[in-house]
């Protein structure tokens, strides 16, 4: 996926998600299902490295898998989402530093951490929804190429927000299903070394199996 495309999803999914949130005014949220919900969540991440140094960077794909719980709220059409999971991210990068060339992948498993505000309209016997909030990232364990390892570590702990949009269904009265495309912005450095440092930038899709928590 080039970097134009990557630059181009972050701003499709966003005006996205300011749609899905404005239609809550207008669309009741009878599809919804009743009370909170935990359950357990996976999906597939395709991430981008972005190096404040100008290098030739390709993406690398990885898995996400976790728990979730969608807290009710009085409003009808707002839940507090919160999710923990495993996600790997990394990337590519070719370059070279003070003359010495800069060439390998990174690889980096993370505990993912967010609460976020998630705001849902009916759709027949659907329901649209739209998150987005800040998210947390501590590494659990981190590959680096050869020449990567002499330029580079891993920031312990690294910030980011996030964002999606999806769709969610009842299937009966104790399970409730979601899909939903989504993207991550890293807001300070995930990577460091001398006058080089990046972020990481990604889009994927997840899918939610839950069951409402009895009152």
């Amino acid at each position: 996926m080039s970097n134009g495309t990557m630059t181009l999803i972050p701003r499709l999914t966003m005006a996205v998600l300011a749609a899905s949130i404005a239609a809550t005014a207008a669309v009741p949220a009878a599809a919804q299902t009743p009370g909170s919900i935990v359950g357990v969540v996976g999906g597939w991440v395709t991430n981008e490295q972005v190096w404040r140094s100008e290098y030739e960077t390709e993406t690398v794909e990885g898995a996400q898998l976790g728990g979730f719980v969608n807290a009710a709220t009085p409003l009808p059409w707002l839940r507090m989402r919160a999710e923990f999971m495993w996600t790997q991210r990394g990337g590519s990068v070719s370059g070279d530093l003070n003359g010495d060339p800069l060439i390998g992948e990174t690889r980096t498993d993370y505990l993912t951490v967010g609460v976020q505000p998630r705001v849902a309209a009916s759709a027949g016997r659907f329901e649209v929804f739209g998150a987005a909030g800040p998210m947390l990232e501590i590494v659990l364990r981190n590959r680096f190429g050869t020449e990567l390892a002499v330029a580079l570590q891993e920031v312990a702990t690294a910030y980011g927000v996030g964002a999606g949009v999806g769709i969610a269904a009842r299937i009966n009265s104790s399970l409730h299903a979601e899909v939903e495309a989504r993207i991550f912005e890293g807001l300070g450095d995930a990577y460091e070394g001398n006058f080089i440092s990046a972020k990481n930038r990604s889009f994927g899709f997840v899918a939610r199996i839950g069951r409402p928590l009895r009152r």
